[in-house]
């Protein structure tokens, strides 16, 4: 049985060049009385050859071991963990905990968000769409860490490229694609500015923004007809939404009052149940019972590996209906950063009535997420 120390982790590989597009996906995860590290590897968009690096189950820290060396085994010959194939640092330290938490905006209901806009203590910054990332900037040395707090492998490109000033810079962000796109400012030049207002600590960071080449600064809009003006240029851009940030608040990590967000689509972290025949899969989540409760097939593109039962996979969706489906799944991608135990029902807050009428809402909250 995994505990909260040894949890089943996947990692996706890519290498593109040299004629090749291929994938390979190796696996920790447990079996029987043990742990084991199964791999499939293969061309992109194709059935994948698989097999297993462990004849039998073996402890999980020797099943650790051989994942960890099969990962560094194949990035130090190319692979990356990112699909278009841009080279990733290989560091010592991927999947080691780096001390740093993410703050995690709380979700709310547009009607919720609205009384915000004329409030003039909070902020709107758009949502983007990527993986949170904490950077740890210290000369040349820069390294990531994901939502859970480990240290993670991130581009090639933004290592010895910055000009932060001397000392530790921490920056929290969204990694997305090749640009690192930074929303908040923990530490600059080895001074800790937690306890400094939001609004204090963007100041800052907005004062840094072309020292990182790499970086992108989200805009951060006060006024109400800004914010208005914003959250309607996001929908129409068809982006995932905004946070909302108080101005005066310091940071703290975890889940967060001071921070809320608003997404146009709604997305969550599910499990796969089943590898279906025509490239797609089926997802769950568990209810408050432990159940797993199926959520309905999704379409998995040509571009990505299809993901093995028991993977964390990002799905968005408009709403499911109570006690059935997601409406109109989209398959997202693969989820390394999140846990088993992040994959729960709670997470679905925009539900519909079958009974509704065309046109109505008909949509509740769930408790939690």
């Amino acid at each position: 049985m995994a505990t909260t120390e040894h949890l089943p982790q996947s990692s996706f590989l890519y290498f593109t060049g040299q004629g090749s597009d291929k994938v390979y996906q190796v696996h920790l995860r447990p079996r029987d009385d043990g742990w084991v590290v199964d791999y499939g590897n293969g061309r992109r968009g194709g059935t994948l050859a698989t097999g297993t690096k462990t004849s039998s189950p073996v402890s999980f820290e020797a099943a650790l071991k051989i994942y960890e060396k099969v990962v560094k085994e194949k990035t130090t010959k190319g692979y990356t963990p990112d699909p278009s194939g841009a080279l990733y640092t290989a560091t010592d330290l991927a999947g080691r905990m780096s001390g740093e938490l993410p703050q995690l905006p709380t979700l709310i209901l547009e009607e919720q968000a609205a009384r915000y806009f004329d409030d003039a203590a909070w902020g709107l910054q758009e949502k983007a769409d990527g993986e949170n990332r904490i950077l740890l900037i210290e000369g040349e040395t820069v390294r990531g860490t994901n939502r859970r707090g480990l240290f993670v492998d991130i581009p090639q490109a933004w290592v010895g490229t910055s000009d932060a000033p001397a000392g530790r810079t921490v920056i929290p962000g969204e990694h997305v694609g090749d640009v690192f796109k930074a929303f908040d400012l923990l530490e600059l030049g080895g001074q800790d500015l937690r306890a400094a207002p939001f609004i204090e600590r963007f100041g800052h960071l907005q004062k840094i923004a072309g020292l990182v080449p790499w970086m992108v600064v989200l805009d951060l809009e006060l006024t109400a007809e800004g914010k208005r003006n914003r959250a309607a240029a996001l929908l129409a851009a068809h982006g995932e939404g905004y946070v909302l940030k108080a101005l005066a608040a310091p940071f703290s990590a975890g889940r967060s009052t001071t921070s809320l967000k608003f997404k146009f689509n709604q997305s969550a972290t599910c499990e796969v149940i089943r590898v279906n025949a025509q490239r797609s899969v089926a997802v769950g989540l568990r209810d408050e019972a432990g159940a797993m409760v199926d959520l309905g097939n999704v379409t998995v593109p040509p571009n990505e590996a299809l993901p093995p039962v028991g993977t964390l996979v990002e799905v968005r969706y408009l709403y499911r209906y109570a006690g059935g489906k997601f409406e109109q799944p989209v398959y997202k991608g693969q989820r390394p950063d999140m846990t088993s135990a992040d994959a729960v029902l709670s997470q679905v807050t925009r539900i519909k009535d079958r009974s509704a009428t065309m046109g109505e809402a008909g949509e509740t909250e769930d408790d939690g997420a």
